[in-house]
């Protein structure tokens, strides 16, 4: 019997293990399919928009877009904030982590050694401490017992920055000691129990 739901993206965890995780978190059986990154040039021109990752609902409905889908699938299952308010609020954070995601792509993707030095230390040291910054005093001012940065529960903001977060650990492990509430929030969202379980689980990538 189908899932109902088949994502497609590359080989990597990416921008698209937030939505890996939405659906870890909501018990939600998927297709997880992964294109090789030789194949993407062939593959991209048999895409809707050019763009993954691509969601494809039983039906033949197809999404695209990793922001638009964690929004969809938020919303859908209960991630997304209480009221529209709330709702306005992750999304403004999700919005936040996809515009530095983009960065952190351009410095994986860049062929050219020099650029990608340039690339890597201005995301270091110029960047990534703004974004990391803005997101510390969001989680300050929400001051979450639990270390939520929107609201009292968990949602897809906690986990689009949680996935941010470990990407960017994997390049520099002490980026976060300045950092300590976003240090809390990933450690809180990879403790969740699904979550935990589907990082135990997923396949392991350099990305």
């Amino acid at each position: 019997m189908s899932s109902g739901f088949k994502l497609v993206y590359l080989n990597f965890r990416g921008r698209a293990e937030l939505i890996r995780y939405i659906f870890a978190q909501a018990e939600q059986k998927y297709e997880d399919c992964r294109i090789v990154p030789e194949k993407w040039p062939e593959f991209r021109s048999t895409t809707p928009l050019g763009i993954v990752p691509i969601l494809e609902l039983d039906g033949g409905v197809v999404f695209s877009g990793n922001a638009n889908i964690a929004a969809y699938l938020a919303e859908k299952y209960g991630l997304s904030g209480d009221t529209a308010e709330r709702r306005a609020e992750t999304g403004s954070v999700v919005e936040a982590v996809e515009e530095s995601w983009q960065r952190l792509s351009d410095f994986f993707w860049e062929q050219d050694k020099g650029r990608k030095e340039s690339l890597l230390t201005m995301l270091m040291s110029f960047h990534l401490p703004l974004t990391l910054t803005k997101l510390e005093k969001i989680c300050a001012a929400n001051n979450s017992p639990d270390g939520w940065i929107v609201g009292s529960k968990v949602t897809y903001a906690d986990l689009a920055v949680s996935v941010f977060l470990a990407a960017v650990c994997g390049h520099k492990p002490d980026v976060l000691d300045k950092f300590p509430l976003l240090a809390k929030l990933k450690h809180a969202v990879e403790s969740l129990p699904r979550i935990k379980a589907w990082m135990e689980e997923r396949p392991e990538t350099v990305f």
